[in-house]
């Protein structure tokens, strides 16, 4: 089974409707999809506003009502997690009639370090490491949420520590375990400065050695990147002994074959 459970429409920082997205799923044969347009309980430029959640709704819930072409449309979100913030967090998620929700970490302190890359020649690059994982690992022992995303964010600029990631990536993988959680396979990072997946080969060695369970995401914001990278993200998570990947119906984990 091929799916793809990360991508943004217009109502967020995507380019395309949800029909258009639909259609492109179709023609890649990709037989289920969710859409995962930005949330955040901060209030940022590239994320629905909380007050349009009943459009996002709307819009969802007539696309699965609609002609699909035969793929299988799944409602989810990608919300931020801000540590502290964990109440009002789970406040917003309860509104959502979601299937799943996605985690991510676009945020160390009050810097955006996935859209300003300037600022990473002004900081301590292994201590921002240190903080980035470590928001992680807290985003996953909350249970907010159903799957990581791009779980090595990180490294989108190509700036990296001077220590070796190992020891993080071990302890990381760990906590994804204990938390069970699912990890996505985010293949937008071949499009980034880093030029490889989210999480990197060495990180996915260590999710495979404790079988922490992933799923794919295509992170597409326009619908030509819709299941990109898809061919080469399966042969590698094949290659580690990955026989399924996650998909979810109103948060209930299910594992198909791949």
């Amino acid at each position: 089974m091929l799916l793809d459970y990360h991508m943004h429409t217009f109502l967020s920082d995507g380019r395309d409707d949800h029909e258009q997205m639909v259609s492109s799923a179709a023609f890649r044969g990709i037989s289920e999809i969710g859409f995962s347009d930005h949330i955040s309980i901060k209030p940022v430029s590239w994320a629905l506003p909380i007050d349009r959640i009943d459009e996002m709704i709307s819009r969802i819930h007539a696309v699965q009502a609609s002609d699909t072409k035969g793929v299988e449309v799944k409602f989810g979100v990608e919300m931020d997690y801000f540590f502290g913030m964990e109440k009002q967090i789970q406040q917003v998620i309860k509104q959502l009639p979601i299937d799943y929700v996605i985690g991510s970490i676009h945020f160390v302190d009050d810097w955006n370090f996935d859209t300003d890359a300037n600022e990473f020649d002004r900081v301590d690059v292994n201590r921002f490491y240190r903080q980035y994982f470590k928001l992680v690992q807290q985003s996953a022992k909350s249970k907010l949420f159903d799957i990581i995303g791009h779980c090595d964010l990180a490294k989108k600029f190509a700036y990296y520590p001077t220590f070796p990631l190992d020891v993080l990536y071990d302890e990381t993988a760990q906590v994804f375990k204990r938390a069970d959680v699912v990890v996505e396979i985010n293949t937008s990072g071949r499009t980034k400065p880093c030029n490889e997946f989210y999480p990197s080969i060495p990180f996915l060695e260590r999710l495979a050695y404790y079988k922490v369970p992933v799923t794919l995401g295509s992170d597409a914001h326009v619908e030509q990147n819709v299941g990109q990278f898809f061919d080469e993200a399966i042969a590698g998570i094949k290659a580690l002994g990955y026989k399924e990947i996650a998909r979810f119906t109103k948060r209930k984990r299910e594992m198909v074959k791949i």
